[in-house]
């Protein structure tokens, strides 16, 4: 009969037992999970970023990580995320932001002997992306059309724009820099816009040595050009490139194009949005049949005249939202982060939504210290954020389900279309990315293997070099939650 081994117990033994079991057999997987986290912030490049990382489970509440996750980072357009669940809370998916056109009476051969008002509502949907393919032109000759339907055919007076809802009609949201000027991705919100407020220059190569030729895509143009560019030699290098005032008032083209070369275009932030799309308006109503006797005017606190001569209605609220998170809509961001004071207080403001997103942080249980607020969209650099602060705000909007599904999916929409699409990751990530020079992010809810749902908030920030690397690491780390 054999005779049984006796093996003395002692702590260090029961310890690594504890630990076999709990890895379910492997020392290997046994390594505390924010030691995996910490791992991974000190490879390679990534050791040259400051990092903050914080996890917990949607289930339990449990907190699975925290790397400085109750330090203030810079969190780019992860802080789309804050405006989305500001406007979610605010407002209805299914609801519209209705512009109307009114005056006081029509008279006999459907003249309007004083003012027609458009009241602007600060709309940011008058683009292609959420008209189902129509341009922001297109959409609003549709209320032009709609007054010559109601019976409009001469206007006496001005048409007026209302410019009431925003205190400064088209704003420059607070940190935002010289630099972001002149950048497609960075138009300004406005109570009236179209097509996100940003106009096209095409340009094309005329004779060698002379001025290059250039239309601009907007009528009436909203800016002047100065041609100070050349039309170079056949198989020269473009050297061409646009210079925008601070106003917006003059763009100027230097350097050149050579001869034979295809067309280039380029998309510019306009400097005064309203005065671009009421200029259009305008138009549109003598090309639908109105004579406009009369110029444009901006005034604020106009009372609605008794006659409506037509709605325009733009995209739901799900819709824009939608728009924002997947495709990290900086102007989408900015308009809806005002629309939001603008609902709340009657007055649009960024003074207003930082007030009311104070107010948000305390509903949700965040101390409002933990962020530092600047513009809606995460652009500007002055914004701050822990990432506990956004753990605790995915936490709660888990429940919004419009929210919820606004969010790219890994491997699927949006700007994780291409990322963590292998290993059996995608579609197992709903998050929003965040990229600025120097800054990555990426923050929301990824199932993990056991079916459970980590919520979580990583942001490298400070780093030098290539962003691709920081986002893998990201990715890595992504993929370790997913492990549990």
């Amino acid at each position: 009969m054999p005779v049984p081994i006796r093996v003395p117990v002692t702590a260090v033994s029961l310890l690594l037992i504890c630990l076999w079991l709990v890895s379910g057999g492997g020392l290997l997987h046994a390594q505390p999970l924010n030691s995996q986290l910490q791992d991974l912030t000190e490879r390679g490049a990534a050791s040259r970023a400051v990092w903050g990382i914080y996890a917990a489970e949607l289930e339990s509440g449990n907190i699975l990580a925290d790397i400085n996750g109750t330090r203030l980072h810079v969190p780019a357009s992860n802080r789309k995320l804050v405006t989305t669940a500001m406007a979610a809370k605010r407002f209805q998916p299914d609801r519209r932001i209705e512009t109307e056109l009114r005056a006081e009476r029509l008279a006999n051969g459907g003249v309007v002997e004083g003012d027609i008002v458009l009241h602007a509502a600060g709309d940011p949907s008058w683009t292609s992306e959420l008209q189902n393919g129509r341009t922001g032109v297109a959409h609003l000759r549709g209320l032009a059309r709609a007054a010559y339907q109601a019976g409009l055919r001469r206007v006496e007076g001005d048409l007026v724009i209302d410019t009431e809802l925003f205190v400064d009609s088209q704003p420059l949201p607070p940190g935002w820099t010289w630099g972001n000027l002149d950048a497609s991705f960075a138009s300004r919100p406005a109570v009236l816009s179209l097509n996100r407020n940003l106009a096209g220059i095409t340009m094309r190569p005329s004779r060698q040595g002379e001025p290059v030729d250039h239309s601009v895509v907007m009528n009436p143009a909203p800016f002047e050009v100065e041609n100070r560019s050349m039309t170079l030699g056949a198989g020269s290098a473009p050297t061409i490139r646009l210079e925008r005032d601070l106003e917006g008032r003059w763009v100027t083209l230097r350097g050149g194009i050579p001869a034979g070369s295809d067309a280039a275009s380029r998309l510019l932030p306009v400097g005064k949005p309203v005065d671009m799309t009421a200029g259009v308006f305008h138009r549109l109503l003598q090309e639908e049949g109105v004579e406009m006797g009369g110029g444009i005017r901006f005034e604020r606190s106009i009372p609605r005249g008794n006659l409506l001569l037509g709605t325009l209605r733009g995209a739901t609220f799900a819709e824009m939202v939608t728009l924002c998170n997947e495709r990290s809509d900086n102007f989408v961001a900015e308009s809806l982060y005002l629309l939001c004071s603008g609902e709340r207080y009657g007055r649009a403001s960024y003074d207003g939504s930082h007030q009311l997103e104070q107010e948000f942080w305390r509903s949700i249980g965040v101390d409002p210290a933990d962020v530092r607020s600047a513009d809606g969209s995460g652009l500007s650099r002055e914004n701050a954020i822990t990432p506990e602060a956004l753990v605790e705000l995915l936490l709660h909007m888990r429940e919004v389900p419009w929210f919820y599904e606004s969010l790219p999916v890994s491997g699927r929409t949006g700007t994780l279309r291409f990322r963590l699409s292998q290993d059996g990751m995608a579609g197992r990530v709903r998050a929003k990315t965040g990229t600025l020079n120097g800054t990555a992010a990426l923050s929301g809810y990824v199932t993990t293997n056991s079916g459970n749902t980590v919520v979580f908030s990583i942001m490298a920030n400070n780093f030098t070099g290539s962003t691709a690397a920081i986002r893998n690491r990201i990715d890595e780390m992504v993929t370790v939650l997913a492990g549990r």
